[in-house]
């Protein structure tokens, strides 16, 4: 067995879109989830975790033993919880961070359903 499945796969590659849409598109992503970036700092934030989501979904495409499902989903929950604390702490951004822990859950359960999948 390679460690590879379908359905990983699937949830890998969507790590890696949706991190090219954060990192190449930041502004446009702000804009839609936060009403738009209101700064350097905020756009470099957007980059940084877009950047997070296309190494996960690149590890997990080149390396599934390493990047299995199951640390993919603890990496999802782990950033989930960090955006609701952000959402809780920063009202200005409390959308944006709404958005950015729905996704991270929502990547969570895709890792869950790809690792029933084996």
């Amino acid at each position: 067995m390679t460690g590879r499945s379908r359905r990983a796969d699937l949830v890998h590659a969507g790590h890696v879109v949706h991190g090219a849409a954060l990192v190449l598109c930041p502004a446009r992503v702000a804009a839609r989830a936060d009403g738009g970036a209101d700064g350097r700092s905020e756009v470099a934030f957007i980059r940084v975790l877009g950047a997070r989501h296309a190494l996960q979904g690149l590890a997990g495409l080149t390396a599934p033993r390493w990047m299995s499902p199951t640390l993919g989903g603890a990496v999802d929950v782990l950033h989930a919880v960090s955006m609701v604390g952000l959402a809780l702490l920063d009202r200005d951004h409390r959308r944006g961070a709404s958005a950015g822990a729905a996704m991270a859950l929502a990547f969570a359960l895709a890792d869950r359903w790809a690792a029933a999948g084996r």
